[in-house]
């Protein structure tokens, strides 16, 4: 390929340009399949309302699949050029370069087709000799690896966009591309995906265009960051239907169809009349979660169930575990944390590595002083269900195990079965705010404690275990807030 020829391909597909907002990444696939109305906020949010929120557990795992992948590209195809550049367009004409070059495989490629308005990043092209293309007696197939153990829609639907932009620079389709997943190979027919493709590029650019609104998701985690806030605060100002739990998209559908278009609107609607659009228990839910809004106070839907049995000794405990970065490491329990309502005060028992796990649930057990007079409660089944496993793994920890098993009292279930709530879910993160209480640290969640307390293990910095310990604690003592402001509230009382 002649430099005058290198040139005007680059031209073709760069369109004398670098990738701008309103092109799609194809890297982007996840989020407009997962997270359509934060796409709508990129374009069309204040941008003044964006707030960025570093997502330390997914930068932590990219950096270690990148090496990973990295070092078995290396083993397989030890001639590879890794694409580098100091800007976008560097990397895509060095990506060119080594394709018009024949490089027997090239890694970090970076493709566009801007006159088209997408763009994206392959791990890996492969060069193949079974057919030609605009570059020799050769064309390139996509390689891309995920961490995931199942093929996921938007993997292959990305990969067939990059598959689509691929052809189009080496003027030959291949049929198919390859996705490494955890522990086997999966291969994309495009031919598969083609009209959804088609159908979901209709709809990012019809919501780029302004042409389309998706629906946003339940708060807190109304859209992804970094219009997370934005998108909380849209939904709660509008007291969108969202608010209201157990509802569809369908439902909600038939309530505005209805003429009601906000919780203030179905609390006013009667239940008689919601009796006439959901089925049940959507209509005598949603009314009295509308109710429960409207008034800023629970409605007590069934007694019995709450308050808790209230024992001598009272422990409100939670559990950090870690997660899986290589194929060496294993996941465990490294911190279980309570709060001693007697003492009024936090305890922690802290594990380093896999080995110890066992230890700190001994400490635990060892600090329960008195079985029968001692009360465990958690939020969700998972601390069970994670002592239960842990209890089939290891038969000479089962007693103990099993016995802290007997005294867990699920708060969840407490209040989910007595009470109507003034939140979108029975989550703990949404429940316990709706009556005030707020979390301490606003950078430091469940999979961010999770990095935190990694990077303490590799660097020794105690600041960063005490994030870890104040995320737990706070955990610990939103459920006993809760409980407390549940009892005290004034409560609608719907029954006889």
């Amino acid at each position: 390929m002649t430099d005058s020829d290198f040139q005007q391909l680059f031209l073709t597909f760069s369109a004398g340009r670098t990738p701008a907002r309103t092109d799609f990444n194809a890297s982007r696939m996840f989020s407009l399949l997962e997270d359509p109305f934060g796409v709508w906020c990129s374009f069309h949010a204040p941008q003044e309302e964006a707030v960025p929120e570093p997502n330390r557990y997914e930068s932590l795992k990219i950096r270690t699949d990148r090496r990973s992948r990295d070092e078995w590209i290396k083993e397989e195809f030890p001639e590879v050029v890794f694409i580098s550049g100091e800007t976008e367009t560097d990397r895509f004409k060095n990506t060119l370069r080594a394709m018009a070059d024949g490089a027997r495989a090239i890694a970090n490629a970076t493709l566009w087709n801007l006159p088209q308005s997408v763009y994206g990043s392959v791990n890996l092209l492969v060069k193949k000799e079974e057919n030609t293309s605009r570059f020799g007696p050769f064309y390139y197939e996509i390689f891309q690896f995920k961490r995931a153990h199942d093929l996921k829609e938007h993997y292959a639907l990305q990969v067939s966009l990059l598959g689509q932009i691929l052809g189009e620079i080496q003027q030959f389709s291949s049929p198919t591309a390859r996705i490494y997943l955890k522990g086997h190979l999966a291969e994309i027919h495009y031919d598969k995906h083609r009209e959804r493709l088609e159908n979901e590029l209709a709809f990012w650019r019809a919501i780029r265009d302004g042409k389309a609104k998706p629906e946003a998701h339940k708060p807190p985690k109304a859209a992804a960051a970094p219009w997370r806030v934005y998108a909380n605060k849209y939904v709660t100002q509008n007291k969108d239907l969202l608010l209201l739990p157990g509802l569809n998209t369908e439902m909600r559908q038939c309530l505005k169809i209805n003429g009601m278009f906000n919780t203030d609107d179905v609390a006013r609607a009667g239940l008689a009349k919601l009796q006439e659009i959901l089925e049940e228990p959507h209509a005598t839910d949603s009314f009295y979660n509308a109710q429960a809004y409207l008034h800023q106070q629970p409605v007590l839907h069934e007694k019995g169930h709450f308050p808790p049995p209230t024992k001598k000794y009272n422990l409100y405990f939670d559990f950090e575990a870690t997660e899986t970065f290589t194929k060496d490491n294993v996941s465990f329990v490294y911190l279980i944390g309570l709060w001693d309502k007697e003492k009024d005060k936090y305890v922690s028992f802290v594990a380093r590595t896999p080995e110890e796990e066992l230890q700190i649930f001994d400490q635990f057990y060892n600090y329960v002083q008195d079985f029968s007079q001692t009360a465990l409660y958690h939020w969700t089944d998972y601390e069970v269900r994670k002592m239960k496993k842990l209890a089939d793994k290891h038969p000479e920890a089962a007693d103990k195990l099993k016995s802290l098993c007997s005294i867990c009292y699920d708060l969840k279930v407490a209040v989910q079965k007595s009470f109507y709530l003034p939140a979108p879910s029975f989550s703990l993160k949404a429940a316990a705010p709706a009556f005030g209480f707020h979390w301490r640290q606003d950078d430091c969640g469940a999979m961010d404690s999770m990095v935190y307390f990694t990077n303490w293990l590799k660097t020794g910095n105690e600041d960063l275990l005490k994030k870890v310990l104040m995320y737990n604690e706070d955990d610990c003592k939103a459920m006993l807030d809760l409980e407390t402001r549940l009892q005290a509230a004034d409560v609608l009382e719907i029954l006889p």
